[in-house]
């Protein structure tokens, strides 16, 4: 049976106890395997902090990836700026 190409997962950590606060990790995982050899690419990024209070209250704190937001913000500036190069080339040419 063929092994799926891309796989992504949403997964939880064990709970860790800070002063009577059960705090959980929840993460997402990419999986891209490749069909040729044993080799890959695994990536794990922070998605949210499940937290429970003593009282019995449970919320949901999402982590904002600032790194993945700059990046896609700087591919983003680079195309357009192709982009307007060859039509500034175009034009002069």
């Amino acid at each position: 049976m063929p092994f799926p190409l891309l796989q992504i997962e949403t997964l939880t950590g064990g709970p860790v106890i800070v002063k009577g606060t059960q705090l959980r990790l929840r993460s997402q995982v990419l999986q891209l395997q490749l069909p040729a050899g044993n080799g890959g690419l695994i990536w794990n990024r922070p998605v949210a902090v499940l937290v429970n209070t003593p009282d019995g209250q449970e919320r949901i704190l999402p982590v904002r990836d600032v790194t993945r937001v700059t990046i896609l913000a700087l591919l983003a500036f680079s195309l357009g700026g192709t982009l307007l190069l060859m039509l500034f080339r175009r034009k002069t040419t």
